[in-house]
């Protein structure tokens, strides 16, 4: 954490260091940041909002309760909502596969999601009502449904940012079942538990690895797949391990969060408990994410207070969490610093403290210092880029940073040499976009992390107020590099790709906003028509990759 006596310093010398920044833009320098508290919207993280599917869903084609505009009123209102969590009831299915208009139904609602920029925690259930009867369907018309779903949600990988193992038990929560099959509440055999694992291993062998799978309780991973812990060494790989995380659905109230953790009585804090310590390890590799459900009378309601709510959040990273529930929990938030604490450091939040560039005279090195302000980590792959700006034509070229934003804990030190055999004077920007070729170069802040850099426009790319002037190399040094070339550039007729190698490439055009238009397989320096595309600004990239993403204007 910094000193105050060096945040002031650190202010003093981003003043200076940006009034002498167009000076010193041909030599490299050194700039520094501002500190801010801006509150702002990133993917894969921040607060939630909760819907469910209603009835007409299973029966009327084209309908749809959770529309673009809602969604998109959502992102932009106050609480910097970034996800929606949707509950998939399919109560009308108990006995039967899931019909064509729901599944039609289910990818319009991840089309409305991908249209406002939000991404969407997934969860099917079979009863949202405890009672008498059976609350899900028997074993085998629930793993013919998780196949059903498996398409689709493939499909919509892009946008899902969670995938919870519900299916079981009312509100997909895996207690009250009353089923022989499963056990229910606290009776359950070893027939039963191998029963419940089946379900699990289903998701796990159906779901595009980018997805992670979240269930209810700790015990549930504990007694399924032993208590061995994620570590740097074996996160994100394609175990059941690795791919499994948490969602907590009464956090911070009594019974361990009712049943979230073991505990002993009403009122035992589950903090010190080794499968609170198990949670808190899986969440610095998973996203934990979940909703209070009240307040907790224990001890004062000291563990439901604003102070420690934060605390705890800190302690077990937590990723994301419902905004509309619990209204009690909220009520205590509104109007004071927490809330904005909670709106800024769930999951990730990366403040840029200062970067250095120094050029020599073909290449240069560039060196960033960030730091993660966050309660997490990000979970999900992105590429991250140093975009240049060519300040004379307006020509972009991203060029991959070598880290892994998943690695970005508290303080994130980078230092790289790019000597990338191009000549002029260049704006610097950073630009993490999604892992998904489509969402990647979408226009649309949203699917863009966002740097907190203060006083600059928020935009996909990130400013880093640095300039850089490159000669020429030569053309002996040109020959053993992978290049990616477009000329002429502006054009209305045709344009011409060189990447400097004899195989042939599959050359894709998309739009700026991320549809893929064009895809064409030639050889370097073959000619692409573009006459027929209208005016405008493309982006054009090798499908293989290896080579930067550039921009392309049709006259």
């Amino acid at each position: 954490m910094r000193t105050l006596k060096t945040t002031h310093l650190l202010v003093k010398v981003s003043l200076l260091l940006i009034l002498v920044v167009c000076q010193t833009a041909l030599l490299g320098q050194t700039v520094s940041y501002d500190p801010t508290n801006a509150l702002i919207s990133n993917p894969e993280r921040g607060l939630h909002k909760y819907s469910i599917t209603a009835p007409e869903y299973a029966t009327t084609p084209g309908f749809n309760n959770l529309p673009v505009a809602t969604l998109t009123e959502w992102r932009t209102d106050t609480d910097r909502v970034t996800i929606v969590f949707r509950y998939f009831l399919l109560d009308a299915f108990l006995d039967s596969d899931i019909n064509s208009v729901f599944l039609d139904n289910i990818q319009t609602d991840f089309d409305n999601v991908r249209a406002a920029g939000l991404k969407v925690i997934v969860r099917f259930s079979y009863s949202n009502a405890q009672g008498s009867e059976p609350q899900q369907p028997e074993k085998a018309q629930i793993l013919s449904h998780i196949t059903q779903l498996a398409p689709i949600l493939s499909a919509n990988k892009d946008v899902i940012f969670s995938y919870q193992a519900g299916f079981l038990g009312t509100w997909g929560e895996w207690y009250y079942t009353n089923s022989s099959e499963f056990g229910t509440e606290d009776n359950i055999t070893p027939t039963q538990w191998a029963n419940r694992k089946e379900l699990i291993d289903a998701m796990l062998a159906a779901t595009p690895l980018e997805i992670p799978i979240q269930v209810r309780y700790v015990g549930i991973k504990l007694f399924l797949y032993g208590g061995q812990l994620i570590s740097e060494f074996t996160a994100y790989k394609n175990t059941a391990n690795s791919r499994i995380g948490f969602y907590n659905d009464a956090f911070l109230n009594d019974y361990g969060d009712q049943g979230t953790y073991f505990v002993d009585s009403q009122c035992q804090n589950p903090f010190f408990t080794n499968d609170y310590y198990m949670l808190s390890n899986e969440s610095k590799y998973l996203p934990l994410t979940g909703e209070t459900n009240g307040l907790n009378a224990c001890s004062g309601g000291n563990r439901t207070k604003p102070s420690n709510a934060l605390f705890e959040m800190s302690q077990t990273h937590w990723t994301a969490l419902n905004r509309d529930y619990h209204p009690d929990f909220w009520e205590q938030f509104i109007g004071t610093n927490f809330y904005d604490d909670i709106v800024n450091k769930l999951g990730y939040r990366f403040v840029l403290i200062s970067s250095t560039v120094t050029a020599h005279n073909t290449n240069f090195d560039l060196s960033l210092t960030l730091i993660n302000e966050g309660f997490a980590r990000p979970f999900r792959q992105r590429e991250v880029y140093l975009v240049l700006e060519n300040t004379a034509t307006n020509e972009i070229i991203a060029a991959p940073i070598n880290t892994d934003w998943r690695t970005w804990t508290s303080y994130i030190p980078i230092t790289q040499n790019f000597d990338l055999g191009i000549s002029g004077t260049f704006q610097l920007y950073l630009w993490i976009p999604d892992s998904d070729p489509n969402l990647a170069i979408n226009l649309l802040i949203a699917f863009n992390v966002q740097i907190l850099t203060p006083g600059i426009p928020a935009r996909i790319y990130n400013k880093l107020l640095q300039t850089v002037s490159l000669e020429t190399v030569n053309t002996a040094e040109l020959s053993s590099r992978r290049q990616f070339t477009i000329f002429p550039n502006p054009s209305s007729e045709f344009i011409q790709v060189r990447w400097g190698e004899a195989e042939k490439e599959t050359i894709q055009i998309h739009d700026v906003y991320g549809h893929l238009l064009r895809e064409v397989v030639l050889s370097d320096n073959e000619k692409i028509q573009v006459s027929d595309l209208p005016s405008g600004q493309y982006l054009i990239r090798l499908k293989s990759g290896g080579a930067p993403i550039h921009q392309f204007f049709k006259q």
